[in-house]
């Protein structure tokens, strides 16, 4: 004997078995890899200064020379560095100021420079500049002498947005502001110097930190592998 129950339970049968099924949703494309936000200023930060700005002047200079190589990353298209020059650069505190998004890139020729330290208390800066060729009016390629060349705050960026064209369009900046190589202090230029790697060419910056930036001893101990106090 069939119940009433079944009775009413074949219609819904019916109903399920006819019904259209559902083709699965297709998955969402890969989106291409995003290129980083464009830096922004900073709520309750003091505003970024204008840029270009040349730095104020070359206190010190040497070039050195590593046995082991170190990776410069101040730039997209990061770098294998076993030549280069240390600089010491008195600038405006105002783009020494650091901040939580991206800074003035500080640019000396066609290279990013990588800052050692703050800087903003004392206006003077560490720094490194990996070597750079470029071809002379000869047509042979030679070494660029940053103190020879424009030092330079460019605009706000990230390191990893920063390459080659970038950099062109900054450098035009600089020209159209009449930017030029900073003045260099009487005796600033040194002899070349060689280290064995990255870490002895740290115990030298760490000297020059406590020497023109001495309230930034922090710095200083760092860069010789001390555990902050």
């Amino acid at each position: 004997m069939i119940s009433s129950s079944t009775f009413l339970l074949l219609p819904l049968v019916a109903t399920l078995q006819s019904a259209p099924v559902a083709a699965p949703a297709a998955a969402p494309e890969r989106q291409a890899q995003a290129r980083p936000e464009a830096p922004r200023q900073v709520e309750g930060m003091p505003k970024t200064p204008a840029t270009p700005a040349g730095v104020v002047e070359v206190v010190a200079a040497f070039p050195f020379v590593l046995d082991a190589p170190y990776e410069h990353d101040m730039r997209k298209d990061k770098r294998t560095v076993t030549r280069g020059h240390v600089l010491v650069l008195r600038c405006d505190p105002a783009y020494l100021l650091r901040r939580q998004t991206a800074e003035p890139v500080l640019l000396a020729g066609a290279e990013t420079v990588e800052r050692i330290n703050i800087g903003f208390d004392s206006g003077v800066l560490v720094a490194l500049v990996p070597e750079s060729k470029a071809k002379g009016e000869d047509g042979v390629e030679r070494a660029v002498d940053p103190v020879a060349s424009p030092i330079y705050f460019a605009t706000p960026e990230l390191p990893e947005r920063v390459d080659a064209a970038w950099i062109a369009a900054e450098a035009a900046k600089a020209r159209n502001a009449g930017i030029t190589a900073p003045a260099l202090a009487a005796d600033g230029r040194g002899a070349e110097q060689r280290f064995a790697d990255r870490d002895a060419l740290n115990r030298a910056l760490a000297d020059l930190v406590d020497r023109h930036a001495p309230t930034e001893g922090e710095c200083a101990a760092a860069l010789r592998g001390m555990p902050p106090r």
